[in-house]
């Protein structure tokens, strides 16, 4: 099974869809711009990928991935813990 899993990312890494991006972000919780500093592009960057006008890149893809394993691994119990464990990598002010 543990080809399945990597089939799942090599997919992932190789068309990750507007509708897709725009789960994964809301699912995090997180705004266009929050998101956007998580994977290291602009906000219109993410917006633009939302909406179908451009595709992220190959080491952007990475970074989705990244923050799709984070969703899967238990994201909500580090927001509830009330540390500075933001997804989106920043501190909390």
């Amino acid at each position: 099974m543990g080809a399945d899993t990597e089939e799942g990312r090599l997919e992932m890494e190789q068309d990750v869809s507007a509708s897709a991006i725009r789960e994964l972000r809301k699912s995090l919780g997180l705004t266009q711009e929050e998101f956007a500093h998580a994977v290291a592009v602009t906000f219109s960057t993410v917006n633009r990928w939302e909406n179908g006008h451009a595709k992220p890149s190959k080491l952007a893809r990475r970074a989705i991935e990244t923050l799709s394993m984070v969703k899967g691994d238990s994201v909500g119990e580090r927001n509830s813990a009330g540390g500075s464990d933001d997804p989106s990598g920043r501190e909390r002010r």
